[in-house]
């Protein structure tokens, strides 16, 4: 009888026993909900951390040439480590004019048209469209017309004419131009890097735009025919 009361004595009181479960499971509930906002606190933290970089790497504004300088050079880099998918279609046009035009694209998005066309025999180009968010802020062509050259039998000429043209919200801003002549018997050529660019009169941004909008047309849905 004495060791069983030695043992009862071990445990506390019904009295001392109910205050002492309510203390435990407040602390166990303060505990969980301190977890909880720590867990909170730090997903709000990743997510505001995030969020304005990814704003800004799809949302850069282009608003003077430089800005288009860094985006151009930008799309060449990519282009340059394979990081664009493309997509191709030839074209031909009544014989009169034959055309490859290539769509270059990252994550979906368009970021270079690239047309390469041939007119009859004598007349060669390649036109260049650089897109941010679907809008065009740089065209860069190319074109080449040969005929016969004075000089020995056979002799050709190729006269080169370059442009190049800035678009802010798709209007020109600035245009260039470059012009040179490459002579097949000529002894030496002018380097075409050496020449220099001029700045020209901007026409109307529907001489670039216009040719654009129909390359748009058949990105999702080529043709073999003409272009129109």
């Amino acid at each position: 009888m004495q060791k069983t009361r030695k043992i009862l004595k071990i445990f506390p009181s019904q009295k001392m026993l109910l205050p002492l479960i309510i203390l435990c499971v407040v602390i166990a509930c303060t505990d969980r909900a301190g977890s909880d906002k720590s867990k909170t606190n730090t997903t709000m933290h990743k997510v505001e951390t995030l969020s304005p970089t990814r704003s800004a790497e799809e949302h850069t504004p282009l608003l003077n040439i430089d800005a288009i300088k860094k985006a151009y050079a930008a799309v060449n880099k990519e282009l340059e480590d394979g990081q664009l998918d493309s997509t191709t279609f030839k074209y031909s046009c009544k014989d009169e004019k034959n055309g490859t035009v290539s769509y270059f694209t990252k994550n979906g998005n368009l970021k270079l048209i690239v047309h390469r066309y041939n007119e009859y025999d004598h007349y060669k180009a390649v036109d260049r469209y650089f897109v941010q968010d679907s809008t065009l802020f740089f065209t860069y062509s190319t074109s080449t017309a040969w005929s016969f050259d004075d000089g020995p039998e056979g002799s050709t000429k190729d006269n080169i004419k370059e442009n190049r043209t800035y678009l802010i919200a798709e209007k020109p801003v600035k245009c260039l131009e470059k012009n040179f002549t490459i002579r097949s018997k000529a002894s030496t050529n002018p380097d075409p890097e050496s020449v220099l660019n001029r700045d020209v009169n901007c026409q109307s941004a529907a001489i670039v735009l216009k040719p654009y909008h129909i390359l748009t047309k058949y990105r999702f849905k080529s043709t073999a025919n003409c272009l129109e």
